[in-house]
């Protein structure tokens, strides 16, 4: 039976001026492609159902109700304090987000401070489905930055202009070729990126309350005043400037294209904008089969599992009669695989998604917190200059 594909493309542009949807877009934009991908065959059930033995049925029904169980146990420090100036550009080290080879032995291990009475803000925990979503996130990236832009699309930090950078601002040329799965060449080249992600959320942890500083911070806390860049450095000196907002546990499995300039303008303009190629089958053959991209980057899963990866290594392969190609793309074409992507990450963890709060918000006036956020992106560019 074949597979039949089916999409909602969804645009979402952050410009200068007010443009008409439909416009050509000015950079700095964000273009995001939503593929909703099903399987339409005699019976659609057929699939979900194959998917819920492997995962839930007879002889595996247990064990994988353990491990969705055992989720809502994990220790993260949401509510908690960090100093985002230190550690600027190299959150990727203590905030499992990329494939380490250290994979499951930990999700944060940044230094926090717990600065918020107890009582005052609290963790709550949702789990979810634990599967995978039904559709791949599709970014369309100019250049290497905007790749890592995209990459980092679920994650915030208050008051900060580029919140990516707290994870790239460090990496070189081996750090990215590694996280990208792309050769050294490639990424040097005037080549434009597709960004592919199929994710799967597994825990949301968030923090509800009105959180009130404990009696030393507040203190300090209370010195800030407009003008007093020192009273800002010192406050998050020694107690953060932000604290954890809220997170997602869970995994995502990721590769990246890289067309050819002419060809990615192209494919960037039929498909988002002016949205000439409207079935997928185009959009894959025109432009994402392996054949038609300059490179086909690794796919790899956030969370660098080995047994993940050796799956995907071998079974995320598109075979032609004289060669064969890393795609994402056969994990929705192959029942059988996603099934057993589904059962190896059941256990698997990353952390997808975090919000940064800035403890700034705290202040009583918009001009102080807008004052604590100016100082904030201050320091910050001074520490990308000194990396």
């Amino acid at each position: 039976m074949p597979y039949h594909w089916y999409y909602q493309v969804v645009i979402t542009m952050h410009m200068t001026t007010s443009k008409p949807p439909l416009a050509t877009p000015d950079p700095p934009c964000r273009m995001l492609l939503l593929l909703l991908l099903g399987l339409v065959a005699s019976s659609p059930v057929d699939r979900v159902s194959r998917q819920s033995m492997v995962l839930v049925g007879a002889g595996e029904g247990s064990a994988a109700e353990a491990r969705q169980g055992r989720l809502d146990t994990v220790e993260v420090p949401a509510g908690e304090a960090v100093d985002i100036f230190y550690r600027y550009g190299f959150f990727s080290l203590s905030v499992r987000v990329v494939p380490r080879d250290d994979h499951g032995s930990w999700l944060i291990r940044e230094p926090t401070t717990k600065v918020f009475t107890p009582t005052s803000l609290r963790q709550v925990k949702t789990l979810a489905a634990g599967k995978f979503e039904p559709q791949f996130q599709i970014f369309f990236c100019d250049d290497v930055e905007d790749l890592m832009k995209h990459y980092f699309h679920d994650f915030a930090a208050e008051g900060v202009a580029e919140p990516y950078r707290l994870y790239t601002g460090s990496w070189r040329t081996p750090t990215t070729v590694k996280y990208f799965g792309l050769s050294e060449d490639t990424l040097h080249s005037d080549s434009g990126f597709v960004l592919v992600k199929l994710q799967k959320p597994r825990l949301d942890v968030t923090t509800e309350g009105r959180p009130q500083l404990m009696a030393g911070a507040a203190r300090e806390f209370a010195n800030i005043r407009v003008g007093d860049e020192d009273s800002v450095k010192t406050f998050t000196e020694d107690f953060g400037s932000h604290y954890i907002k809220s997170l997602t546990v869970g995994d995502a499995v990721y590769q990246i294209l890289a067309l050819d300039r002419t060809k990615y303008l192209r494919a960037r303009q039929e498909v988002l904008v002016d949205k000439k190629v409207t079935d997928f089958n185009q959009i894959y053959e025109q432009f994402l089969a392996p054949w038609m991209v300059e490179e086909s980057g690794l796919v790899q899963a956030a969370s660098g599992d080995p047994r993940v990866k050796a799956l995907l290594d071998t079974r995320a392969v598109t075979k032609t009669q004289f060669s064969s190609y890393p795609s994402i793309f056969e994990i929705r074409k192959n029942a059988r695989l996603l099934d057993e992507l589904e059962f190896l990450t059941a256990d698997t963890e990353a952390v997808i998604g975090l919000k940064f709060r800035s403890i700034g918000a705290l202040l009583p006036s918009v001009q102080a917190q807008d004052y604590y956020n100016e100082i904030v992106n201050t320091q910050l560019a001074l520490w990308e200059v000194n990396i």
